[in-house]
């Protein structure tokens, strides 16, 4: 069996392999007298399967790429049950409704300014500048009462904030009857630009109060698919999505809990971080060239070296946004990189009267002077990507840039920030974040999403000391190893009811 991988211009991945067409066939549970449709067909793989599998029923083709189209028009010639259409699907206005849609929608295709502007207009609560999601929100429209549609999707749909209207659509519009997960290296000749890809099987009905749908994973090879078919999916069963619970969550988000303790904290902490902290991104220069220097212990020849007797050695505070008059106008800034508890003074941004007017007024359209309100306050600097664990250094009231994520503790809640700065240090946070979403991103949406549980005066307390230590191992420029934080891990593990959790 052979595999053979190409992409067009459309940004249309043709993926042959006959284990995944058999497969999302098989979900779509064909009969003689089904209509279907495949709305970007490119090369007709489904309806090749289909036929393979001696069904007839009437089948209509919308392709939008017209050398697709004929190709498609001379493959498929001798077919009377085959109609082929040169439209683009997600503008049309077709009130035809199917009872099976299968499909292997555009990831990512480009659209021009004005089909942006019409595609907004007709889908005003969905993601545009992806364009599966749009794909699958059409072709939802375009099913009968209790049809079924299967869609092969990259995996960001489940989690990305973006795709927020998306789920509440299938969630409040239609039945999923599985979702099956696999990475998408399962082909190497093709750079799809996502890491995981997805299967969804959905039928247009609204589920029970209490309706859950398994989610299938673990897939060692692409043959495995066909195995979901058969009486051993139970064996990739990964757990059970309520719809119940769904709905609850933030952004109807699709979190894959594989601990018992992450589904509860999940679903029953009411409090998250962003109801107790401002989570923000920080500042951009628009041209670090000119404006960023680094310290001499730096290996990078993109930027000059520090003159130390220019450093700005004044107290930090409000009045510091509006520029520095004297000539030691160099001020720390924090940038990416994953250490933990502190980063010693590295970078250093020009913070001049004049530099503060081209940020703000002459170079306004490159610069980032954003969230200036939170500069120089005291707060938590996590990295905007982390390699493989969430990291959390204090930001000592530096200026922080727009490769950070800035957590303030709003006022009621300023004594947590040592405590905050051990939980996003911690297992637990590291967990839930991968949790709610699986990538490295660690943006300010998701942070936002991390539960919170209310410490007690004594967490607080306990969690400061230990902290207070690693930010001076930190300063003494000490490696902090999982030994250092085997302690703190202890205590959220405690407050998380982590460990309880797993020996019930």
């Amino acid at each position: 069996m052979s595999v053979k991988k190409s992409r067009d211009e459309f940004q249309a991945f043709y993926t042959k392999c006959n284990f995944i067409t058999k497969y999302m066939v098989n979900l779509l549970r064909i009969n003689h007298n089904s209509t279907i449709l495949e709305p970007c067909a490119g090369d007709g793989v489904f309806i090749d399967e289909i036929i393979q599998q001696n069904f007839s029923p009437k089948i209509d083709l919308i392709e939008l790429n017209i050398n697709s189209v004929a190709y498609l028009k001379e493959k498929y010639k001798i077919y009377k049950n085959i109609n082929i259409y040169h439209d683009d699907f997600i503008l049309n206005d077709s009130n035809i409704k199917y009872d099976k849609i299968i499909a292997n929608p555009p990831y990512g295709a480009y659209q021009s300014k004005e089909k942006k502007i019409l595609l907004k207009q007709k889908y005003k609560d969905i993601f545009v500048k992806e364009t599966y999601g749009l794909f699958l929100v059409k072709a939802l429209e375009s099913l009968k009462e209790s049809g079924n549609l299967v869609f092969i999707i990259p995996d960001t749909f489940l989690t990305l904030h973006m795709h927020e209207g998306l789920r509440k659509k299938l969630l409040h519009d239609s039945m999923i009857e599985s979702i099956t997960l696999f990475p998408s290296n399962f082909f190497p000749d093709i750079n799809f630009g996502y890491a995981g890809l997805s299967i969804i099987s959905v039928k247009k009905t609204i589920p029970k109060e209490n309706y859950k749908f398994p989610v299938y994973g673990n897939l060692n090879n692409k043959d495995e698919l066909l195995k979901l078919t058969t009486n051993e999916k139970k064996n990739y069963e990964l757990c059970k999505l309520s719809y119940k619970e769904l709905l609850k969550n933030k952004s109807y988000s699709f979190f894959m809990p594989t601990e018992k303790w992450v589904s509860k904290i999940l679903s029953n902490t009411n409090k998250t971080i962003g109801d107790v902290c401002n989570v923000v991104t920080g500042f951009y220069s628009g041209n670090d060239a000119k404006h960023l220097r680094k310290d001499p212990t730096v290996k990078n020849k993109k930027y000059k070296n520090i003159d130390k007797n220019t450093i700005y050695a004044g107290s930090f505070n409000d009045k510091l946004v509006e520029g520095i008059e004297s000539s030691n106008h160099w001020i720390p800034i924090v940038k990416g990189g994953n250490q933990r508890f502190y980063k010693n003074n590295l970078w250093f941004m020009e913070w001049s009267k004049e530099a503060i007017h081209t940020y703000r007024v002459t170079n306004k359209k490159k610069a980032r002077f954003q969230n200036s309100q939170f500069y120089f306050k005291q707060g938590i600097a996590v990295p905007m990507v982390s390699s493989s664990s969430i990291t959390a250094s204090l930001l000592d009231k530096r200026l922080f840039d727009q490769s950070i994520v800035g957590i303030f503790p709003k006022e009621q809640d300023n004594d947590l920030i040592l405590y905050l700065l051990g939980f996003f240090n911690s297992s637990v946070c590291n967990t839930l974040i991968r949790t709610i979403n699986s990538s490295t991103n660690n943006s300010a949406n998701y942070i936002k999403k991390i539960p919170f549980i209310v410490p007690t005066k004594y967490d607080i307390k306990i969690v400061k000391d230990q902290v207070n230590k690693l930010i001076q191992k930190a300063k003494d420029n000490i490696t902090i190893n999982n030994d250092d934080l085997k302690q703190l891990n202890k205590i959220f593990n405690k407050i998380y009811k982590v460990k309880m959790d797993n020996k019930s």
